[in-house]
C-alpha cells in the first residue's frame, strides 16, 4: 500500500491513472482522491476526481445498468473530495464525520428527486427480496417488514457515507505512511467527539429508534461518528493496556458479524465523550503499575 501511495504522490498523471483504474479494487479511487486533496489542494483533488468518475460514466454509456449503480459510486467519490477538504482545513475528524453524514444524506435525497423512477425500481426489488426472506423464515405477518423509499434512500446514504469514511481513513493512513510515520495511529487513537456533539447525535439516534424500521438506515448514518469514536476508544485502550492485537480482531469480527457489537461501540463512543474514559483508564493503569 505504501508503494501505491508513493506512485500517487509522484505527480498528477500518476494520481489520475490510479484514480482511473482504482475502481477495480475497493476504496482505491476514493482513497486516491482523499490523499491528493489532503496533501495538495482542492483543485488537484477535483482533477483526480474527474478521472475517477470516467469509468462509471463509461459503464453507464456502454451498458444498460441501472443509473443508481453509477450514481451511488459517483456520489461517494464527490463526497470524499468534499470531506477530504473539510479534514484538510479543519484538522478535525469530528466535523469531517458530521459533514460526511450531511453530504451523504443530501446526495441520497437528491436521488429521490432526480432519479425517482430508478429509486422506485430498487424499492420493488428490495421489497421482493425481503418478502422471499420472510417467507423462507416463516415470519408472521405482524413482524413482516416491507421496505419503502425512505428505507432505500437511507441505505444509499449509508453506503455513500461509509464508503467516504473508510476511503478517507485509508487516504489519511497513506499520508501518514509517507510524510508522518506513526502519525495516523496517534491521531485515530486520540479521536473522540466533543460532548455537545455526541449528545446531539445520540438524541437523534434515540429519536430515530422510536420511528418505524424504514428509518433504521438513517439512524445508522447518524450514529456513524459515534461508532468511529467507539472503535478509536478500543484501539486506544488496547495499546494503553498492552493487550494483544487479537482483541482488535475480535472487535472487528463482532462489528461485521454480530449485530449488537455496533450498538456497544456507539455507546462507548458516547460514554467516552462524557466521562473521558481514556484518561480514567490511564489513571487506573498508573495507580496499579
Amino acid at each position: 500500500m505504501r508503494a501505491l501511495a508513493e506512485i500517487i504522490m509522484r505527480g498528477r498523471a500518476q494520481a489520475c491513472a490510479v484514480a482511473l483504474f482504482g475502481w477495480l479494487l475497493p476504496l482505491v479511487s476514493p482513497a486516491t482522491i482523499g490523499l491528493v486533496s489532503l496533501r495538495k489542494d482542492s483543485s488537484e483533488g477535483l482533477i483526480v476526481t474527474l478521472w475517477a468518475v470516467l469509468p462509471w460514466l463509461a459503464l453507464y454509456m456502454a451498458s444498460d445498468v441501472s443509473p443508481l449503480m453509477v450514481l451511488v459510486p459517483l456520489a461517494a467519490l464527490i463526497v470524499i473530495a468534499v470531506v477530504a477538504n473539510v479534514l484538510r482545513n479543519t484538522a478535525s475528524w469530528q466535523w469531517t464525520l458530521v459533514a460526511t453524514g450531511l453530504a451523504s444524506a443530501l446526495a441520497a435525497l437528491s436521488f429521490g428527486i432526480f432519479a425517482s423512477a430508478d429509486v422506485d425500481l430498487v424499492v420493488v426489488k428490495v421489497a421482493e427480496f425481503f418478502a422471499q426472506i420472510t417467507a423462507q423464515a416463516e415470519i408472521s405477518d405482524e413482524l413482516n417488514f416491507s421496505p419503502d423509499r425512505t428505507f432505500v434512500l437511507g441505505m444509499l446514504a449509508w453506503l455513500i457515507g461509509s464508503t467516504a469514511v473508510f476511503g478517507l481513513i485509508v487516504s489519511r493512513w497513506w499520508q501518514a505512511l509517507l510524510f508522518n510515520p506513526g502519525g495516523f495511529q496517534e491521531e485515530f487513537q486520540g479521536f473522540k467527539l466533543d460532548q455537545p456533539v455526541a449528545l446531539i447525535l445520540i438524541a437523534f439516534v434515540i429519536a430515530g429508534v422510536g420511528l418505524p424500521l424504514e428509518y433504521r438506515p438513517w439512524v445508522e448514518l447518524m450514529s456513524l461518528p459515534l461508532l468511529i469514536a467507539g472503535v478509536a476508544l478500543v484501539h486506544s485502550s488496547v495499546k494503553l493496556m498492552g493487550l494483544g492485537t487479537h482483541w482488535l480482531g475480535l472487535m472487528y469480527f463482532g462489528l461485521f458479524f454480530i449485530g449488537p457489537t455496533g450498538t456497544v461501540l456507539v455507546g462507548l463512543g458516547l460514554v467516552d465523550s462524557i466521562l473521558n474514559l481514556r484518561s480514567r483508564l490511564a489513571a487506573f493503569k498508573n495507580r496499579n503499575s
